[in-house]
């Protein structure tokens, strides 16, 4: 496609950086694009969605990303370009199927409900520490479950929201033991936030139930990439952050709250109105 003959390995590999910097969800959002029903790309033991990686290697090959439309023609056009510049690209569904890192496959049913979670304690926290290698870099449930799964050579057919909470309080327990910052605060659902389960943990392993989940989990995040010395670490530090995407909930909560609140008070007096809409003091 002859849109695409500026971009070069470089400007996938900048694209794919931004991906785990962002995460897949907020990634595939901020530029209009799906998760990829037909190819990803493969790169140091994780995946990417084809055609969203190659629309925003062209935004630094050119300085504007193409579009979903831009690479809607063929479905394995996206594909090709990539293999034509070194990458490797596999179908989501031979990903399914895939080899696992340790050459076979293992059904977490023949190893046993907790020699498999354990497995994938341990696969969980050398990916999660992969992450905090990168600065604001967050996995999502989804792909942590893909990477546990290929890195233990322990497959489940059960959703990861069956049993991603229980690997997560072990990765959170295990940190915890080793005095260090909670690696489980990187990984997100597909909301941005690290969900329910994150309070209960953290009351677990520490004690105390965090009175905002989310934010807590951002200074888990902050020390984890300080302690891994992560790639684009500002020299002060730097900042805690929420997820693109829960931030922009969250401002769209408070801009609806503060509208509902305005909207209930007299105009006159300012007071709240009751429920028949009638100010008592102004009648």
């Amino acid at each position: 496609m002859p849109l695409f003959d500026a971009v070069t390995a470089d400007h996938v590999h900048l694209a794919m950086q931004e991906y785990d910097a962002r995460g897949a969800t907020s990634f595939l959002n901020r530029y209009g694009f799906g998760p990829s029903r037909d190819y990803v790309v493969v790169h140091e033991g994780r995946t990417y969605d084809s055609k969203a990686v190659l629309g925003v290697a062209l935004k630094h090959a050119e300085g504007r990303p193409a579009t979903s439309s831009d690479l809607s023609g063929s479905k394995d056009a996206a594909a090709k370009i990539l293999v034509d510049l070194g990458f490797e690209v596999m179908t989501v569904e031979d990903l399914r199927r895939g080899e696992s890192a340790t050459g076979s496959w293992q059904e977490s049913t023949d190893v046993g409900t907790e020699d498999s979670h354990a497995a994938w304690a341990l696969a969980a926290r050398e990916e999660l520490l992969e992450t905090a290698k990168t600065y604001h870099a967050v996995i999502s449930t989804k792909d942590l479950a893909t990477a546990v799964q290929r890195r233990s050579g322990i497959r489940t057919s059960k959703p990861a929201h069956h049993w991603m909470g229980s690997v997560l309080a072990r990765v959170a327990r295990d940190c915890a033991e080793r005095d260090e910052p909670l690696l489980s605060a990187l990984c997100i659902n597909t909301d941005g936030s690290v969900g329910t389960d994150y309070a209960e943990t953290v009351l677990t392993v520490t004690g105390q139930r965090p009175a905002d989940p989310d934010v807590h989990a951002a200074d888990e995040r902050l020390k984890c990439y300080q302690q891994c010395d992560a790639a684009g670490l500002p020299s002060n530090g730097g900042h805690r952050a929420l997820t693109d995407k829960l931030t922009a909930s969250r401002a769209r909560a408070r801009k609806k709250y503060h509208a509902e609140k305005a909207a209930t008070l007299c105009p006159t007096c300012q007071m709240a109105l009751p429920a028949t809409g009638i100010c008592d003091s102004c009648d």
